[in-house]
């Protein structure tokens, strides 16, 4: 995709192969042949987004009226910024952190704090990436900050997480401490692998599923718990374990008691460690989970996407194969590349309707771990978060196959722990998706992460007045950001990814039908600014605690509008925009009057020939009750005279020239019209008009061509 300059600017605007000619009165010629539109509007003319008061009756009597033009733009109004100046900060700077980072290290890590807003700095956090944290909420539920529990002489007993709340449903388990259940227990028995995880009796297969994936990342796993979590076996052993959760844009501190669910004396009922008894962060990770969203209940069933977001912070992309055809050779490729980044974590959903075949568990999450090529077959390495129980079909631990394979190919499996290899085009004909996760996003779906290392992260709030819902969606929160050239690519686009995170209080399940819509600012005039649709017009309201976007953008300003299915919802919101240098200029837009078109999402101008060319033409104007409808005519000028009275077009009014249906011109209720002409060079007049005298409001209107064209505007 592309987008136009800023309207101060002189130059005309391109998108793709068309040129987009927002209406100022600077001129511009047409190819090696002059063409003029002029437009005339029975209207009040304010400036380029003008207040119509049109009519459809003539007068016969001629109207005194001189020929307008636009005046400059101004800069338009912004909402207070909580973080300290009215417009945010305008010159974002970034500091310089080291581009490489090794994530089977745990050296140098930053320890997490809270979102910082008043700081005007990218910061850089230890896993490569520079964030920025605005905040525009009206009301908020202020972040909550947990010290650690101080106990009196004794271990440290939760009372506020008792076994009878972390499972309100099971009566029969008990609470036991590890020295209880287990001869030497510790954190950490010779280090944390992904073989380590064993899902127990809870419904937790996604969560640990992406557990086992961070297990093999010190780095990452770090950051969950960290170095002094638990203190069992030493001087200083509280009872006390602490671990951190991303969470709506922050580590939540999360502390729990070392109690953990027992059934037949000794049997962990929870998740446990398949390796060794004594070691217990695998339980106790589980607890802390269930403890951040109020019992082991809440967390049963989830989104693999999901669970990484609450482990990383990072970005998920879902390949539903049911909605997204996607051949064995291109998901293995993709697949084969990222797991060529040392970050990036995979897991799958096997369907109901797989249950039992070949050894899979139907309506069950595996993890994916690896892709390898052995000989003419293309591999995935799955894992059941079991720790036991495996695939037992072609490439199995115990499959025929690996006799004909190269000896020093993969390390060949041998014993039942969950892990197992599987052919690509089995993998499809058995799983209903694949979940593919980073740090950062991979923009262009090739498996490699791309260097989008700057998160823009605004935080706002859906109240009374900005929660217009699907029906009103310009009656909600805007955002701008404004994106430089530092990062074009080769094509003169940057990329540029937006993620909207809803925030879950009382529940996981505390989520609605949500979407974000990126706009490209054609014009700004005052407090008025048009607005272009970006993106696929079918996004669809999903009931997600995260959803992504991407789009490849020219240089320029973008408005993010965060929207609800229903109108009426009082929620906070994330929203992080992923981009491969600092953007310039976020804050919220407000007290403005905005309108929005189809842009390019519209029919586009057919081809041209040596004689004609196409355009087409969009105006715009603002949501209001009672609204009315619009309509363009397009007539042939004298010469290179601009008639703009009313003698004239009642003269010339049968003479409207035909538009690609056939029509002499569109009129339609609703937020924008348009149409496409094709015409010869020359002078033309573009009437905007309305119904009644009484019909008023702001317009603006956009020309979408292959060359520019020159523009004057007037009134009669």
């Amino acid at each position: 995709m592309g987008c136009a300059p800023s309207s101060d600017s002189p130059d005309h605007a391109s998108f793709e192969h068309h040129e987009q000619q927002y209406f100022r009165s600077e001129v511009h010629t047409w190819s090696h042949q002059e063409t003029h539109f002029h437009q005339s509007t029975h209207q009040q003319h304010t400036s380029s987004h003008q207040n119509t008061q049109q009519e459809q009756q003539y007068s016969p009597k001629k109207l005194q009226t001189p020929i307008e033009y636009k005046s400059a733009p101004v800069q338009i109004v912004t909402a207070k910024h909580k973080s300290g100046d009215k417009n945010g900060p305008t010159g974002v700077k970034s500091r310089k952190t080291k581009s490489v980072v090794d994530f089977n290290h745990t050296n140098d890590m930053i320890l997490p704090a809270l979102p910082d807003f008043k700081g005007t700095e990218y910061v850089p956090t230890d896993i490569g990436t520079h964030e920025l944290f605005l905040d525009f909420r009206t009301s908020s539920v202020d972040f909550p900050t947990y010290a650690p529990p101080q106990p009196d002489g004794d271990l440290y007993t939760d009372y506020d997480f008792t076994v009878d709340i972390a499972f309100p449903k099971n009566s029969d388990l008990e609470w036991k401490r590890p020295m209880e259940v287990a001869e030497d227990p510790v954190l950490f028995s010779d280090g944390a692998t992904r073989f380590d995880i064993g899902q127990g009796e809870v419904g937790t297969c996604w969560f640990m599923a992406m557990v086992a994936n961070i297990a093999d990342k010190p780095r990452l796993l770090r950051r969950v718990i960290p170095s002094d979590a638990y203190k069992i076996g030493s001087d200083n052993y509280d009872g006390i374990c602490h671990c951190r959760f991303w969470r709506f844009g922050f580590w939540h501190d999360t502390y729990i008691d070392d109690f953990l669910p027992i059934t037949d004396e000794t049997k962990i009922f929870g998740a446990h460690s398949a390796t060794d008894p004594n070691e217990m962060w695998v339980g106790l990770l589980e607890k802390a989970f269930a403890k951040l969203y109020g019992s082991y209940d809440e967390i049963t069933e989830g989104l693999i996407a999901d669970s990484y977001l609450n482990l990383t912070g990072g970005v998920a992309e879902r390949i539903d194969f049911s909605t997204k055809k996607i051949s064995p050779k291109r998901l293995f490729q993709r697949l084969y590349n990222a797991f060529q980044c040392p970050t990036t974590m995979a897991g799958c959903i096997c369907p109901h309707e797989s249950d039992g075949k070949r050894g899979l568990v139907g309506g069950h999450a595996y993890s994916i771990n690896g892709a390898f090529i052995v000989g003419e077959a293309n591999l995935l390495r799955l894992r059941n978060p079991w720790g036991n129980g495996e695939w037992n079909g072609p490439w199995s631990d115990k499959s025929p196959k690996w006799k004909t394979a190269p000896s020093d190919c993969v390390p060949h499996p041998s014993k039942d722990d969950g892990e197992f290899y599987m052919d690509i085009n089995d993998f499809l004909r058995y799983f209903e998706d694949c979940t593919i996760c980073n740090l950062t996003p991979d923009f262009d779906r090739d498996g490699f992460p791309d260097m989008l290392n700057y998160v823009t992260c605004i935080y706002g709030n859906w109240r009374d007045g900005k929660n217009g819902g699907f029906e009103q969606r310009t009656k909600n929160p805007f955002y701008s950001v404004t994106l430089g050239d530092e990062a074009m690519n080769d094509e003169g686009k940057v990329s540029l990814v937006v993620q909207i995170v809803q925030r879950t209080l009382e529940s996981r399940n505390d989520i609605t039908e949500v979407r974000c819509d990126l706009f490209k600012v054609l014009g700004k005039k005052e407090e008025c600014v048009s607005l272009e649709l970006l993106g696929d017009k079918s996004n669809v309201y999903m009931p997600s605690v995260q959803i992504l976007y991407r789009f490849l953008v020219e240089p320029g300003s973008y408005v993010a509008i965060p929207s609800t299915l229903e109108a009426g919802y009082e929620k906070e919101f994330l929203i992080r925009f992923f981009t491969a240098a600092p953007v310039s200029n976020p804050h919220e837009l407000d007290n403005i009057t905005i309108m929005t078109g189809n842009g390019r999402n519209g029919d586009k101008p057919g081809g041209n020939s040596r004689f004609k060319q196409t355009f087409r033409v969009e105006v715009m104007q603002p949501e209001k009750e009672n609204g009315f409808g619009l309509g363009i005519k397009l007539f042939r000028a004298p010469k290179a005279i601009f008639p703009a009275n009313n003698d004239w077009l009642n003269d010339n009014y049968s003479k409207t020239l035909r538009d690609s249906e056939g029509g002499d011109g569109p009129y339609q209720l609703g937020t924008s019209v348009d149409t496409c002409y094709t015409v010869k060079p020359g002078t033309y007049v573009l009437l905007i008009h309305c119904d009644s005298e009484a019909d008023e409001n702001e317009f603006s209107v956009a020309i979408y061509s292959e060359c520019p064209v020159e523009v004057e505007s007037a009134h009669v």
